[in-house]
C-alpha cells in the first residue's frame, strides 16, 4: 500500500530525469545540427546550465531544501568548464585531439556564454521562487 509520501514523490522520482534527458537530447541535437552563429552557442549555453540543474536535482528530488545550492552549482560548474576554456586546458594537457573532450569542455572561450550561463541561472532562480512560494 502506498503512503502519501510515496504518492507525492512518485511523479518527482520521474520528472527530473525525463527532463534531463529531453534537454540532452537537445544539446546533442544543437551540437551535431545547429550551425548558426547565435542560436546553437548561446542558447545551447543557457539550456546546459538548465540540464545541469535538473540532472543534479534527479539526486534531491524530495526536497527543495537545496535547490538554490543545486542551481549555484550547476552554474559553478558552467564556470568551472569556461575558465577551463579561457586558461587553453585541452591544448596544454594534450587533450584537445579527443573530440569528445572539445565537445564536452569547449574550445573557445566567450564572454557571451558567461551571460547565457547567468540568464540560464536567473531562469531556474525565477522558476524556484516562484514555485515556492506556491
Amino acid at each position: 500500500m502506498k503512503t502519501p509520501f510515496f504518492k507525492a514523490a512518485s511523479y518527482q522520482c520521474a520528472l527530473y530525469p525525463f527532463i534531463s534527458i529531453v534537454l540532452f537530447g537537445y544539446e546533442a541535437y544543437l551540437a551535431l545540427y545547429a550551425h548558426d552563429a547565435f542560436f546553437r552557442p548561446f542558447f545551447g549555453d543557457f539550456i546546459a546550465v538548465i540540464f545541469a540543474y535538473t540532472f543534479l536535482k534527479c539526486f534531491y528530488y524530495r526536497t527543495k531544501q537545496y535547490d538554490k545550492q543545486l542551481a549555484a552549482g550547476a552554474l559553478g560548474v558552467a564556470y568551472f568548464l569556461e575558465l577551463l576554456q579561457k586558461i587553453n586546458f585541452l591544448e596544454k594537457t594534450g587533450l584537445a585531439k579527443y573530440k569528445i573532450m572539445s565537445m564536452l569542455i569547449g574550445s573557445a572561450f566567450s564572454w557571451l556564454d558567461i551571460l547565457a550561463y547567468t540568464l540560464g541561472y536567473l531562469s531556474i532562480m525565477l522558476f524556484l521562487k516562484r514555485n515556492h512560494t506556491r
